[in-house]
């Protein structure tokens, strides 16, 4: 028996009221129309459910037509046409195409629902049982929870994971619960109505009585993206890539192929990658054309923004992209690019280095500068950024500033402060405007460090007109901060000048 599964059809049959769909119109006939009476739900024998209720508070008031038929769950508001309803019913699974059904009475309760090209199905009135025991389950932190009747936990599909349920009971039923955190937190408890109740992420348990269920959980302090394995510059040919960490599992992955010194494809690629396989299985990936004009603007015509393939990394430090929407066919391997080696440099000294920039080559002049009172040193493209040194930091402004009020600028300075005590400052600074994303990064010099981006506006999905990049570096007697301001029109191009200079810094 499905317990109260129409309470939950109820909820679905409302939800799909958001969806659209069209309502033929109706054909003539000489039968004499008879008021439509027969509502409620109605139960076949394999327990499929029909649900008919009459929908006033919506545009276009009518009969609600909702059915239940194995794992099918379907509805919307259909017309009656003669002595029957018809219409287009929109199902739950969004890539599903609409029943088109014709819903008529049948003996003196009951009534036949026919699907246009599908079966046929006789109902009989169902009384719902009352739902007296109400149970809620809810996460705290970042995980899942999912729930099934009975004992056996295989049957929980964590495919489609929730952060929520609920459940219905006209009597006692036993369930069993699961909760498993997001990659970078662990599971700590089950707690029943505020107290303690399990410290096992799979309980069974007898639901007698209504009551609220959370799954809490706390984040990792040991995790380390696995992509951090594989970051930095690879090259192939004319192709350049740049692997980044993103979030707590997933990898950033920039791909740039220079056709000509002023034109050249760039793919946006976000996946999460199997440690087992070493490999990323992505989709909706990004591609686009970016031409470059006299002045340095860019222009970008997007190709394509649902692309698929694989990028697999081997253990000889290359990775194989594979790009299902390739032109060409064939597979491309890529070589990590080492960072520079380490070379003993004087204050003041310059010199030119190489970079990948926009996914081509180019040669930047350097000066390397040494602040022992800072304890930090490191090189800044003496070109494109102007040095102001003061006794408490080293500021680059870009060149391509004006004068007196700069957009554009790095902030290097060393705190005596704890890391952690620093970054919880930087983050109550920056939370109070921004939605902030974390993530711990790997530096050429520094080794590791905790990365703060202020990209999106507080309580909006909308990116900030102006944009911050925090990097805290421990070191031995606490910690060097870089801190990138820019405009998010310049975001592109002057952050990664300004990452390719974060990487050179080493303490002293």
């Amino acid at each position: 028996m499905k317990k109260l599964i129409c309470l939950i059809l109820c909820a679905v049959m409302l939800f799909a009221l958001c969806a659209c769909g069209a309502e033929p119109e109706a054909p003539a006939t000489t039968e004499p129309v008879k008021e439509w009476t027969r509502s409620g739900y109605f139960m076949d024998e394999n327990e499929n459910i029909l649900s008919v209720t009459w929908m006033e508070d919506v545009d276009e008031p009518g009969w609600y037509v909702g059915v239940m038929i194995g794992e099918l769950m379907a509805g919307w508001t259909i017309p009656q046409e003669g002595n029957t309803l018809h219409g287009n019913l929109n199902a739950w699974d969004e890539t599903a195409e609409p029943l088109i059904v014709t819903v008529s009475e049948e003996g003196e309760d009951g009534l036949l629902l026919k699907i246009e090209g599908g079966e046929s199905y006789h109902f009989k009135p169902y009384d719902m049982p009352e739902a007296t025991i109400v149970v809620t389950i809810n996460t705290e932190g970042m995980g899942y929870v999912g729930y099934v009747e009975g004992e056996d936990a295989s049957g929980i599909d964590r495919d489609f994971p929730g952060q929520s349920a609920y459940i219905g009971l006209a009597e006692p039923t036993t369930h069993t619960f699961a909760a498993w955190p997001q990659a970078g937190n662990l599971f700590v408890k089950w707690m029943k109505n505020g107290e303690d109740f399990s410290t096992e992420p799979v309980i069974t348990v007898l639901l007698d009585k209504s009551a609220d269920y959370i799954a809490v959980f706390e984040e990792d302090p040991d995790w380390q993206n696995p992509v951090m394995n594989f970051v930095g510059n690879y090259q192939s040919d004319r192709a350049h890539a740049l692997v980044e960490c993103f979030g707590n599992d997933e990898a950033w992955i920039t791909i740039e192929w220079g056709g000509s010194a002023w034109e050249f494809a760039r793919w946006l690629i976000v996946g999460r990658l199997d440690t087992e396989t070493l490999t990323i299985a992505y989709e909706g990936a990004n591609k686009s054309i970016v031409t470059v004009d006299d002045s340095g603007e860019e222009s970008v015509e997007e190709v394509y923004m649902n692309g698929t393939g694989t990028i697999t990394f081997h253990d000889d430090g290359t990775f194989t992209w594979h790009e299902d929407q390739s032109e060409y066919g064939v597979d491309m391997l890529f070589e990590w690019v080492p960072a520079a080696s380490e070379t003993v440099r004087e204050d003041g000294e310059r010199f030119e280095a190489v970079i990948i920039l926009e996914g081509m080559e180019e040669t930047v002049p350097y000066e390397h500068i040494v602040r022992g009172d800072l304890g930090f040193e490191m090189d800044y493209d003496y070109e494109s950024f102007e040095r102001h040194s003061d006794p408490e930091l080293e500021s680059f402004l870009s060149a391509w500033d004006g004068p007196g009020n700069p957009e554009n600028f790095l902030e290097v300075t060393f705190s005596a402060e704890d890391p952690d005590a620093v970054a919880a400052a930087v983050r109550e600074e920056l939370s109070q405007t921004y939605e902030l994303y974390e993530e711990t990064r790997e530096l050429n010099r520094a080794g590791k460090c905790l990365y703060m981006e202020a990209s999106v506006r507080k309580g909006t999905n909308n990116m900030a007109d102006q944009l911050q990049m925090v990097y805290i570096i421990p070191t031995a007697d606490g910690c060097i901060v870089a801190r990138v301001h820019c405009s998010a029109e310049a975001a592109e191009g002057f952050a990664r000048r300004c990452n390719y200079m974060i990487n050179t810094i080493s303490a002293i």
